[in-house]
């Protein structure tokens, strides 16, 4: 079912199209402009997150991301979503930015990422239980015209598809977990698809 094209939409289906497409589109606008409960509201109860910087429960997330304090906005480009009765995984393109001051250089830091969530219908509402994100690839440019110079070394023990997005994490001193989902391991990105379809065709009751 996942990756397969959608059947023509229903009345019904393509309001719950609407809605999910509603729903994770303002939980990262949320995130994008601080507002914590409004994004706690677009979790379901036992939600969990798993992404470059966190792994846990859907309410730590957001406190973790409400003590960050970094402006990180999200650049939405499309999003595709797969409805199952009360289950649907919705992927959205997304370019994640921010400004990182590096050696009293302040540079930009472009993510592009799918970010996967997956969702279920509780008393006819749609929220977030797992959000989990595939790493493509991100770059590291000054903001201003100027002279810096990183080493390559520097950035070889991190994982191309995001190298730089781990330099920063690490640079502002978060830890970065190295064996996420991203395009330069499609063997474990085709596995985590097919635990994607298994859960949405209910084969299978765990993300995990």
């Amino acid at each position: 079912m996942l990756f397969e094209r959608n059947h023509p939409y229903t009345t019904e289906s393509l309001l719950a199209k609407a809605d999910i497409q509603e729903l994770i589109t303002f939980e990262r606008f949320s995130r994008d402009n601080s507002l914590w409960e409004s994004m706690r509201q677009c979790f379901a109860n036992n939600s969990h997150v798993n992404i470059s910087w966190f792994n846990g429960s859907g309410e730590a997330f957001i406190e973790s991301s409400k003590a960050m304090n970094r402006y990180a906005p999200h650049q939405i480009h499309n999003s595709q979503i797969w409805i199952n009765d009360e289950r649907a995984v919705a992927i959205m393109q997304a370019t994640i930015q921010t400004r990182v001051p590096i050696q009293g250089v302040q540079m930009q830091l472009n993510s592009d990422a799918k970010i996967i969530y997956c969702l279920t219908k509780t008393t006819n509402t749609w929220y977030i239980q797992h959000m989990e994100c595939v790493y493509e690839q991100d770059s590291l440019t000054p903001v201003f015209p100027t002279s810096i110079t990183l080493s390559q070394h520097d950035f070889e023990p991190y994982r191309s598809s995001y190298a730089c997005l781990s330099y920063c994490l690490n640079y502002l001193g978060y830890e970065v977990n190295h064996e996420l989902q991203g395009i330069d391991r499609p063997d474990s990105l085709q596995t985590f698809y097919q635990r994607l379809d298994d859960w949405l065709t209910y084969h299978s009751h765990s993300l995990k």
